[in-house]
């Protein structure tokens, strides 16, 4: 292993040591998921909040009678209203599927939505073909008239997160004669006991992300806990809402062995639900027991990436069979029978302001010296309904 300066020679002269920088550093050379993670802006308070937006749908599903006349709006990838109030009057229709029978057909809006209905008519020239099954459809155009006022505004309201501070600590104890003797192969023991906690912290940290779960007092997750805990990764995808009620709106369970047919339902899952967009950056995390499958797999469905060469390392990256590239990331603290796809642009560590990583000399015994390595924590993950999936029960 690699000898790290974790702290300066004068680190016994001062009572509080910033170490921020020292764990951003270990962050950035770990090669499994918390190097993955960006460090985000200071939490103001032991819970936190933010907020998502989220864009008007292209695509909804809707029911359309035989003479083209009336379209029932069925549901969407967001909500009913929201397609309403983005299908005014003009707006021009397709179906989504270009293998149906109507696929080169377009329909025109000729009012606006009543409820959930529409009085609709065949545009272009184009014949519709009688279908009375619920099909998904596309905006393609929505023209406005120069003489018309501004149109209503559409904006869909905000959706509102939280997550909870965890404090992460360790203590380093030492007396005087330990401090000034000369040991074998260690030159200072303050210093080398203080990186073997830092990198302790470390583990406790990624699995607190993969795994964590907040306290629940009955009624509620709540930070108005001493031991409060924070909201992991996998747990926020199987409950996005906080209910203590499992949706798994962005989970797949496969009961079976992992094959590339897995990675691929599962990235287009993600795909439909408005994720892998142009701004993501996703990869692949697992743990060593999947890593080997993955690894085993068709040559055609990898490639090493010779350009992305990590401290020896050559990575995995998958190749979807929409063209997406995933890293392929294994973490040894991964449970063995999942699969995670996890878009790195919207995923964040947020430490407390005030109390990020930091060691501090508590009150000496006699001849006995003692120093806490602490910090507070938390994950923000943004919109686990839809850019992230999870695939579990894996054999």
């Amino acid at each position: 292993m690699t000898e790290m300066a974790f702290v300066s020679g004068s680190l016994t002269k001062l009572d509080k040591v910033d170490c921020s920088k020292v764990l951003a550093a270990v962050l950035m050379s770990d090669r499994e998921l918390l190097g993955h993670i960006k460090m985000g802006p200071p939490a103001e308070n032991i819970e936190f909040q933010w907020i998502e937006d989220a864009l008007n749908p292209c695509t909804f599903e809707a029911l359309m009678d035989d003479t083209s006349v009336t379209l029932t709006i069925i549901t969407s990838f967001s909500t009913t209203a929201s397609v309403a109030n983005m299908l005014r009057e003009g707006t021009i229709i397709a179906p989504l599927d270009t293998a149906n029978a109507n696929a080169e057909v377009r329909i025109r809006i000729t009012s606006a939505v009543a409820a959930t209905e529409a009085v609709c008519a065949s545009y272009g020239s184009t014949t519709w073909t009688s279908v009375t099954a619920t099909m998904t459809w596309m905006v393609v155009a929505s023209p406005y008239k120069d003489t018309d006022d501004a149109s209503e505004d559409i904006s869909l309201g905000r959706t509102g997160r939280r997550n909870f501070m965890q404090v992460f600590e360790r203590a380093v104890g030492i007396d005087q004669t330990r401090k000034n003797i000369s040991m074998l192969a260690v030159a200072d023991e303050l210093q080398h006991q203080i990186k073997l906690r830092t990198l302790e912290i470390k583990r406790e940290l990624d699995l607190s992300v993969i795994a964590g779960i907040a306290y629940h007092n009955g009624t509620s997750y709540t930070a108005d806990y001493n031991l409060r805990t924070m909201r992991g990764i996998i747990y926020s995808l199987r409950d996005p809402d906080e209910d203590k009620t499992r949706e798994d709106t962005m989970v797949s369970s496969i009961s079976g062995a992992l094959t590339a047919t897995v990675i691929n339902d599962l990235a287009y899952k993600i795909y439909e639900a408005g994720g892998l967009d142009e701004s993501s950056d996703p990869i692949i995390v697992v743990g060593p027991k999947q890593q080997r499958v993955i690894s085993a797999m068709e040559k055609d469905l990898r490639r090493v990436e010779q350009g992305e060469r990590q401290v020896g390392y050559y990575r995995d990256v998958f190749l979807s069979d929409m063209g997406k590239e995933f890293p392929v990331v294994m973490d040894r603290w991964f449970p063995s029978d999942k699969l995670l796809i996890l878009d790195r642009s919207r995923v964040f560590l947020r430490p407390l302001r005030g109390d990020s990583w930091h060691m501090e000399k508590m009150a000496k015994t006699g001849r006995h010296e003692k120093w806490q390595i602490s910090g507070q924590y938390s994950l923000e993950l943004h919109n686990p309904s839809e850019c992230h999936g999870l695939a579990i029960f894996l054999t």
